[in-house]
């Protein structure tokens, strides 16, 4: 009789195994970083240092900055100096009373010194510098976040990961205790068998069990080794060290219901907050377009010191100017249409956030509550297999039960340990995916 374990559970659990490190840091390379036994709070530590998609989040966040300092420079004055020196000839081809004259294309030549500094600077221009630099402010608050958004998603992947190692870890714990266990019914088998109370057909079933109990311990070290890839993936490292993680701690309550969780994550989403920032820099950018309507008034001053020959001669201006667009083609008629169609896009936008935010949040709570009530089910289910196991045994022992009976109760019980470790795993990531969902900030509390 074969032995049928659920196994499908585990690898569906796990996920999908990225073996792709986008990073140059290596676990082996910094002795100590990756301890025998990691906690969460370790690896979140590691993440945090090591995951490359935070190093984009900050690049990203970098260049928003830059983008408000160039939108400030507008305030500042426009310096620019010009040394220069120029080698021309001065052949004339015609002369202004329209009359004959003689060519000279003898390719005479002359130099001269052209130096001069400007300086250009906005006085008044109806806001516009003003509202880019606002825009430019809120993309900034946007992009951070981002950045936090993205720190966020980084952590519920080590959360999920961690917990897919460690119910990885249980699991071959589960599948050795059922070699053991399928050891011990064909020892009794044999020694039934030995004195003639049993037939051999009982000793082939526990041979083949204990086979098959041995195959599912290959599958099971696979996919510890699996979920280690998997982890080291979401931390950001390459390594081949084979630690361990810790084991579940005592079931943490959730106190909070769902339109208390909606809530939260109407408030503490970072993508929310990213979402109105956008808008916000959505409405900024009309008023941007729509100052162009308007004249601008500009000054500018100037010294210059050219000549052919020294000394030279030195001049100066100052000009001041109210520019006043008259016609452009309705360009700027048509960039404030575009900025008004961006900005209702963006709302739209964040309505679809809003619903999907309102969806996640929705999903995670009602997963939660049942992976609860099965963790409930399952730790009975484990007591009442071993009860099971054990009457089969002393059944089988006095000669009043089959080894049929045995294997099925052993059969059951590795199903029953084994859905209870998957529910566990299962709770503790139904738990972080519902605090990611309502945007609650992971504090760090150092690493061991």
């Amino acid at each position: 009789m074969h032995v049928k374990i659920i196994l499908g559970t585990v690898a569906a659990s796990l996920g999908g195994i990225a073996l792709c490190f986008a990073t140059a840091f290596s676990a082996d390379e910094l002795p100590g970083a990756i301890p025998d036994v990691l906690t969460l709070e370790k690896a979140i530590q590691i993440a945090r240092a090591n995951n490359p998609n935070l190093r984009v989040a900050s690049g990203n966040q970098g260049v928003t900055e830059a983008r408000v300092g160039e939108a400030r420079s507008g305030y500042y004055p426009q310096v620019q100096g010009r040394l220069a020196y120029q080698r021309a000839t001065a052949n004339i081809a015609t002369s202004f009373g329209g009359g004959p004259v003689t060519r000279n294309t003898r390719g005479d030549t002359f130099g001269t010194y052209l130096n001069n500094a400007t300086l250009n600077q906005t006085i008044f221009d109806f806001g516009k510098i003003r509202s880019q630099v606002q825009t430019a402010e809120f993309n900034l608050q946007s992009a951070r976040y981002d950045a936090e958004t993205a720190l966020q998603t980084v952590v519920v992947n080590v959360q999920q990961a961690y917990y897919g190692q460690q119910q990885a870890q249980r699991l071959l714990v589960v599948n050795q205790e059922a070699i053991a266990q399928f050891q011990k019914h064909l020892d009794l088998a044999k020694g039934r068998f030995k004195v003639g109370v049993a037939p051999k057909v009982d000793v082939t079933t526990a041979e083949v069990d204990l086979s098959n109990a041995q195959l599912n311990l290959i599958t099971a070290k696979n996919n510890l080794s699996l979920a280690r890839v998997t982890l080291n993936n979401a931390m950001g490292i390459m390594t081949s060290r084979p630690y361990q993680v810790e084991e579940p701690q005592a079931l943490e309550e959730v106190p909070i219901s769902l339109e208390e969780s909606i809530d939260r994550a109407m408030r503490l989403r970072p993508e929310l907050i990213s979402q109105r920032a956008l808008e916000q820099a959505a409405e900024s950018a009309i008023k941007t377009a729509e100052a162009d309507f308007l004249p601008n008034v500009t000054g500018s001053a100037g010294y210059s010191y050219n000549g052919q020959e020294f000394p030279l001669v030195w001049n100066w201006n100052v000009l001041g100017a109210i520019n006043v667009p008259i016609f452009n083609g309705f360009l700027t008629k048509q960039q404030v249409a575009e900025a008004r169609a961006n900005l209702l896009a963006t709302k739209a936008n964040g309505d679809v956030l809003r619903n999907t935010v309102v969806s996640d949040v929705s999903q995670a709570y009602l997963n939660l509550v049942s992976t609860k009530e099965r963790l409930q089910v399952t730790a009975i289910t484990v007591v009442q297999a071993k009860e099971r196991l054990a009457l089969a045994e002393g059944r089988y022992r006095a000669g009043l039960g089959t080894a049929v009976e045995v294997t099925d109760a052993e059969v059951a019980l590795v199903n029953a340990q084994t859905n209870d470790v998957v529910a566990m795993s299962t709770y503790q990531a139904a738990k972080a995916q519902l605090e990611r969902a309502m945007g609650v900030s992971i504090p760090m509390q150092g690493g061991s």
